[in-house]
C-alpha cells in the first residue's frame, strides 16, 4: 500500500513553529490556570481499552481508532478526554472513599470525524464526587472567568447557560423518570418512535410524555429574549416547581455578574443531553464560535462504576485558545559565527544571551552573510548579531533590530 509521507490519517493533525507555539501556550496556560484551583496535574496514556470509551457512550464505534495488539486485546487510541482524564483519577487510587477529587489535562484526541470546537486536543478539567452542587458549578464559573481574563477582552467569551435540571423537575411532575424525559426529547428530535405493542395487562401503561414536552415548550418560549436577571422569576412564577433549581440559577448568575462575565440563559432543550445533568454551558467566543463546554455527567458516570457519585466537567479546544490567546513574541537573536570567532567564545556568547532572557538561533557556518541576514523575520522581536575577534576583544556585543535599521543594543558579555 503506497502513501503520502507527509499525509496524515483522518483525526491527525501536525502542528510546526508558531502553530505549534501557540499550542503549547493555550495548554501552559489551561495547565497554569486549572492548578491555581487545585486541580491535579494529569499526563494520559495515548491508548486504552476499547471498551472503556464504548462504554462511557461519548465517542461511539464507528468514530474511534480501534485495533488488536498482538496479545489479542481490543484496543483503541484516546478518544474521549474527560473518559481519560477518569480513567487516569481512578487508576491513581484518588476517586477511593467517595472523597472529592479535581484532575485537568490536556488530551491529544484521535477521532475518525473531527469536529472543529473540539480539535485535535483538548482541554479538559474534572471534578469527581463533589457533595455541593453549587460549589462544583461555581468552581467551573470562576475558572472561565480567569480564562476570559488571560485571552483578553478581543476575545468577547461568555457563556451560555440552560439549566437542564428542569427538565427532571418538570418529569418528575409528570410521573416520568430521567431516563423517559430524555429518550422523549430523543424521539422528537431524531422523528417519532416505532409504535409500541399493547402493554399487557399486568404491565401499566408508561406516563405518556405529552404534558411534559408541553410545559418545556412553555418555559423555552418564556425565556426566548429574556435578560438572565429576569429569567429565574419569570421561569419559578410559571412553573412553581422549578423553584429550587431557579434559586441555584440565581446564585450563579448573580456571581457571574460580580466576576465581570458576560451570561446568557435560555432553556433551549434542542441539544439536551441524553444523561442526567443541572446546569450546563457553552463558552462562546464574542463572534459565536464554541470554545468549549461544560457541565454534569452525573448519570454517564455511575454506569462506569468506578466509585463516582457525582461528575462535573468542562474541556475547551486548545486549538481555539490558541488562536484567540496573545501568545507572547520571544524576543529572539540570530547569533553570526564569524570565521575569526573562537567557538568556545562564540557558545559563551550564546549563553550569555540566553541568560539575558532571549531565544538563540545559532548560525556556525554563515554562508553570504548577506543573504542569510536578509532572512533573518523583520519583526521587532527579531534581532541578529555578529560575532568575531571585535567582539571578543571588547567583551561587548551589538544586537541589530530586523525590523528596524538603526535600532541597537549593546550587550556586555563579561560575566556578572
Amino acid at each position: 500500500m503506497s502513501y503520502a509521507f507527509e499525509a496524515l490519517p483522518r483525526g491527525f493533525s501536525d502542528l510546526v513553529g508558531e502553530e505549534a507555539a501557540q499550542g503549547v501556550w493555550a495548554e501552559s496556560m489551561f495547565r497554569s490556570v486549572t492548578r491555581s484551583f487545585g486541580f491535579a496535574p494529569v499526563t494520559v496514556a495515548p491508548v486504552g481499552y476499547a471498551e472503556t470509551f464504548e462504554q462511557f457512550g461519548s465517542a461511539a464505534t464507528g468514530r474511534i481508532f480501534a485495533f488488536e495488539d498482538l496479545s489479542g486485546r481490543r484496543l483503541a487510541l484516546t478518544a474521549d478526554s474527560l473518559v481519560a482524564v477518569l480513567r487516569a483519577l481512578a487508576g491513581s487510587g484518588r476517586l477511593t472513599g467517595g472523597a472529592s477529587a479535581l484532575g485537568a489535562a490536556c488530551v491529544p484526541i484521535a477521532r475518525y470525524r473531527r469536529k472543529r470546537h473540539r480539535g485535535w486536543s483538548q482541554a479538559v478539567a474534572v471534578i469527581c464526587n463533589e457533595a455541593d452542587e453549587l460549589a462544583a458549578d461555581l468552581t467551573l464559573l470562576r475558572l472561565w472567568a480567569e480564562l476570559f481574563e488571560v485571552l483578553g477582552p478581543a476575545a468577547g467569551g461568555r457563556l451560555e447557560y440552560c439549566d437542564y435540571g428542569v427538565l427532571d423537575a418538570i418529569a418528575a411532575d409528570e410521573g416520568l423518570s430521567p431516563a423517559a424525559a430524555r429518550n422523549a426529547l430523543h424521539h422528537r428530535r431524531r422523528g417519532p418512535a416505532p409504535e409500541a405493542g399493547e402493554p399487557r395487562e399486568a404491565e401499566p401503561a408508561p406516563p405518556s410524555p405529552a404534558g411534559f414536552l408541553r410545559r418545556l415548550d412553555r418555559l423555552s418560549e418564556l425565556c426566548r429574549g429574556l435578560p438572565p436577571r429576569e429569567a429565574p422569576d419569570r421561569v419559578a412564577a410559571a412553573e412553581p416547581v422549578t423553584g429550587e433549581r431557579m434559586a441555584h440559577l440565581r446564585t450563579v448568575l448573580a456571581i457571574a455578574h460580580e466576576l465581570g462575565v458576560r451570561v446568557e440563559f435560555a432553556l433551549d432543550w434542542e441539544h439536551a443531553p441524553e444523561y442526567q445533568a443541572g446546569l450546563c454551558f457553552l463558552a462562546r467566543t464574542g463572534d459565536g464560535r464554541t470554545l468549549g463546554d461544560g457541565g454534569g455527567y452525573h448519570h454517564m458516570v455511575r454506569t462506569l462504576d468506578i466509585g463516582l457519585s457525582s461528575c462535573w466537567s468542562t474541556s475547551a479546544s486548545v486549538n481555539l485558545l490558541a488562536e484567540l490567546g496573545p501568545v507572547p513574541d520571544a524576543e529572539c537573536v540570530h547569533l553570526m559565527r564569524m570565521p575569526s570567532a573562537d567557538l568556545r567564545t562564540f557558545m559563551a556568547v550564546a549563553r550569555r544571551l540566553r541568560g539575558a532572557g532571549y531565544d538563540v538561533l545559532e548560525h556556525w557556518q554563515p554562508r553570504r552573510l548577506g543573504r542569510q541576514l536578509r532572512r533573518v523575520p523583520a519583526r521587532p522581536s527579531q534581532w541578529f548579531a555578529l560575532v568575531g575577534e571585535k567582539e571578543a576583544a571588547s567583551g561587548r556585543l551589538t544586537l541589530q533590530n530586523a525590523a528596524a535599521t538603526g535600532v541597537t543594543r549593546d550587550l556586555d558579555l563579561n560575566p556578572v
